[in-house]
């Protein structure tokens, strides 16, 4: 997700699920979505290198056997993760495209809090994407594809809110996308220090800034 600026990003591979039944039952289910949470938690914790699969398994309470019943690979659980999270951030680019013209700013403001809840759930997958990556060419090609995709539909998005445009808007899309996961991180990293609303207004008056071509001014009181 992400890529740095991932999250989001729709990855041109398929997971691969194993079915150790022609249908998956309740039970089934419920393993799988264990296994994807402590993906989740692992990844962020350790990053893609990191993470084994006995870690995962341990993390999800599973025997390291369960997790095979249902993924081959480390790399298919996180290409899961990756097909849920492109699945969500591309509902939040078209909740984006919707916004109001009036209070534009803090639309958007509110927009990159929605943003942020959303890399709480999948800002695992946005920072070790880049690690699995630098490790595996498909992995790398076929991600690139899918993100600069994702990035290039999310800067078109963008441009359609304000007045100029950078030419490419794969540019744009990767900027803005790359600026709220790092600054998420750094939120999450700073937490004590740093209040997370002020930091979402701030982002809307930059975003809106370079999408007007104007000058940044601080918000009254900022």
């Amino acid at each position: 997700m992400p890529e740095s600026a991932a999250a989001r990003d729709a990855i041109e591979m398929t997971p691969t699920l194993r079915r150790p039944a022609p249908e998956l039952g309740p039970r089934a289910r419920r393993t799988i979505d264990l296994i994807l949470a402590a993906t989740k938690e692992v990844f962020l914790a350790r990053g893609y290198g990191g993470t084994s699969i006995d870690d995962i398994a341990r993390a999800a309470g599973v025997s390291r056997a369960s997790f095979y019943t249902y993924f081959p690979s480390k790399r298919d659980a996180l290409l899961a993760l990756g097909a849920d999270a492109g699945h969500h951030a591309e509902l939040l680019i078209d909740e984006l495209a919707t916004l109001p013209e009036t209070g534009r700013a803090e639309a958007i403001a509110a927009w990159v809090a929605r943003y942020f809840a959303f890399l709480d759930d999948y800002g695992s997958f946005a920072m070790a994407w880049p690690q699995a990556a630098h490790e595996d060419d498909e992995l790398r090609a076929a991600g690139m594809r899918g993100h600069l995709a994702t990035c290039r539909r999310f800067g078109k998005v963008l441009e359609s809110l304000g007045s100029s445009s950078l030419g490419d808007p794969a540019h744009l899309g990767l900027l803005v996308f790359s600026m709220l996961e790092r600054t998420w991180a750094q939120c999450r990293l700073y937490r004590a220090a740093l209040d997370e609303r002020e930091v979402c207004a701030d982002a809307g008056v930059v975003i809106t800034a370079v999408l007007s071509g104007r000058p940044i001014r601080r918000r009254e009181g900022g």
